[in-house]
């Protein structure tokens, strides 16, 4: 009786460890974790972020008051301020879509993650740079409802910058009742649908 009772125990302890081999194995699946989003794990998901919705079918130029706003953030010395006279290209993954796409008054629920593609011009291929708004758990980021903002390369594969960055916490401020996320790109057919 008690091989009988060792023997479950052994092919049940293998089997647990089997099953979190290969779920700590696919970073990807570990996002779903509240709280936890490393590096790789983000990378991991911004990966195929030209696959999630493009918010805007044609490259705009950014909003004169939010590229104003921004610069103030970034202060008199900025080299240069990284939304002027850049066009950009928007996207927002699945757990997004909803909030940005047809809600007047957004709540972007966790795991939201928005990317902003600089481009040099409306005709490039390849952006200059991406950021990165990620919807993180209640408490993470209270000033600017719970954000994480990031900055990577153009091609997605290195992190320059992330976290409550205070630049982008000053300039989001401004957009509090939309979530904080300023939709100035929305096109005029969706922003007439919004409920």
């Amino acid at each position: 009786m008690k091989k009988i009772l060792l023997v479950g125990v052994v092919i049940t302890i293998i089997g647990l460890s089997a099953f979190a081999a290969e779920f700590f194995k696919h970073p990807a699946a570990k996002t779903t974790l509240p709280g936890v989003f490393d590096d790789g794990q983000i990378l991991t998901q911004l990966a195929n972020y030209r696959q999630w919705t493009l918010v805007n079918p044609e490259p705009v130029i950014m909003d004169p008051r939010a590229a104003a706003a921004c610069g103030r953030a970034f202060g008199p010395n900025a080299n240069p301020n990284p939304h002027s006279t850049r066009f950009i290209s928007v996207y927002v993954n699945q757990p997004g879509h909803e909030s940005m796409m047809t809600r007047r008054e957004p709540v972007f629920p966790q795991g939201s993650i928005i990317v902003k593609e600089k481009l040099n011009d409306p005709q490039a291929k390849n952006p200059e740079l991406l950021t990165v708004m990620l919807k993180r758990e209640p408490g993470y980021n209270i000033e600017s409802g719970d954000w994480e903002y990031l900055v990577l390369d153009g091609s997605a594969s290195t992190i320059r910058a992330r976290g409550r960055l205070e630049k982008c916490n000053a300039c989001h401020v401004a957009s509090k009742a939309s979530d904080f996320v300023d939709r100035s790109y929305l096109p005029s057919e969706v922003r007439q649908k919004l409920k």
